[in-house]
Parts: structure tokens; C-alpha cells; sequence
């Protein structure tokens, strides 16, 4: 698990800031155990949709390692506490 957690720390971010509208990514990892969540935030659907093999592939790496399905869900943001909105920066 930890070479694909490398693999997230190093190619995500150099792949999804090619792609217009990527505005940031965090990437979790439950302590002691295989659990990653990565999350990404986009400014609109248009480079929601250019990452989407990226974000397949990405999402291929960790089932292979944890040796589990991954799922992906898109959620709209509806609200934020601490974090202004693209348009407002």
C-alpha cells in the first residue's frame, strides 16, 4: 500500500494540474489500515470529465494493492466552512 500512496503523493498532483479547472486534491490514508480516500476539486464539469481516466487509473491502482473494488463518486458542493469558493478568490 505504500508504494501506491507514493504513487498518489507524486502523480496525482502532476497529472490532474494539466488539466483546466483542477483547483486541488487531498488524498487521506487511514493509519493502519488500507483505506485511502483521494478527493479532488474542480472548477466545473469540464475537467471533471477530461480526468476521468486518470482518475480510473488511479482508482485501478489502489484496488490492485488493497485487493478490494474502489468505488468513485462526483458530488456538487453545496456548502463550505473555511475554504472560499473559486469564484470569490
Amino acid at each position: 500500500m505504500s508504494g501506491v500512496v507514493e504513487s498518489l503523493r507524486v502523480d496525482l498532483p502532476q497529472t490532474y494540474e494539466s488539466i483546466p479547472g483542477f483547483l486541488g486534491a487531498l488524498v487521506l490514508e487511514k493509519p493502519g489500515g488500507n483505506h485511502v480516500i483521494a478527493l479532488t476539486v474542480w472548477d466545473g464539469e469540464d475537467g471533471l470529465r477530461a480526468s476521468e481516466g486518470y482518475a480510473d487509473e488511479f482508482a485501478e491502482r489502489i484496488g490492485d494493492a488493497i485487493g478490494t473494488s474502489v468505488s468513485r463518486n462526483v458530488y456538487r458542493v453545496i456548502g463550505t466552512t473555511g475554504i472560499a469558493p473559486a469564484s470569490e478568490q
